[in-house]
């Protein structure tokens, strides 16, 4: 039997095609998407779950487009055919991280260490690249416990992701830590203290955002490993070190 989906609508709802429309081939439904979006990074375009349905990532995001090119549908898909409910958007969106690795391991190697704000582990085993906000809970709470992180040998290295933007009050905290002298200090006055300076330097900011969006991060603190892999959130000192001998393990 034939697995029902569920398809919830979070901006709007609108009507799939008919089955007299005609289909698009994948490098129609690209050439459409390009066209009907001039300037966005449209990736992974690919047929989802559903027959009539494409589904696709445009600006991070995952959406599902008929297969006749008209209809955009901005929501989640759900498999409810067994007792257990599956996420596939979720899935898809799972799948699409881990094909990312590669690249993401590969572009953090290109930033320079004078471009983040490190705290380096004096017994150094692993090292996480985290995409922090001033302003975010977790990242202040992943600060407060830096010094489990180091204890473990685990390097710390920061670069600047401004939710609210890079002309935002957020970016001109972050702005005051690149820009001091004692950069390590700052950041932590910045967070623990709510301490903010102001900044007047050139700094990596735009650099380091538009890898936010390469790299698919929703949201902060947004942790790269050392071969790539995403942590979209915060982790405790002591799993992030169980995680990252695992993934060593995992490479020899």
């Amino acid at each position: 039997m034939k697995k029902l989906f569920v398809l919830l609508i979070v901006s709007f709802c609108i009507p799939l095609a008919t089955a007299a429309s005609k289909a698009l081939s994948e490098e129609e439904i690209i050439a459409m998407l390009e066209a009907r979006f001039p300037g966005a990074v449209i990736e992974h375009v690919a047929p989802s779950e559903v027959d009539s349905l494409y589904s696709f990532v445009l600006q991070g995001d995952l959406y599902y487009i008929s297969n006749d090119g008209k209809y955009l549908i901005d929501g989640k898909m759900l498999d409810i055919s067994e007792e257990k409910i599956r996420n596939i958007s979720m899935e898809r969106m799972s799948q699409i991280d881990q094909m990312k690795s590669p690249m993401r391991k590969r572009e953090m190697a290109k930033v320079k260490d004078d471009d983040m704000v490190i705290f380096k582990a004096p017994n150094e085993e692993h090292v996480i690249s985290v995409f922090t906000d001033i302003d975010c809970g977790y990242c202040q709470k992943m600060h407060r416990e830096r010094d489990d992180y180091l204890s473990r040998g685990i390097t710390i290295r920061y670069l600047a992701f401004p939710r609210a933007g890079l002309n935002s009050s957020s970016a001109d905290k972050l702005k005051g830590i690149w820009c001091a002298k004692d950069q390590q200090t700052a950041m932590t006055e910045a967070k623990i203290d709510r301490k903010y300076r102001e900044g007047n330097c050139q700094t990596p900011f735009a650099e380091q955002m538009s890898l936010v969006r390469k790299f698919g991060i929703r949201g902060t603190p947004g942790i790269i490993l050392e071969n790539g892999d995403l942590i979209g959130g915060y982790l405790p000192a002591e799993i992030m070190r169980q995680r990252l001998d695992q993934l060593k393990k995992e490479q020899k």
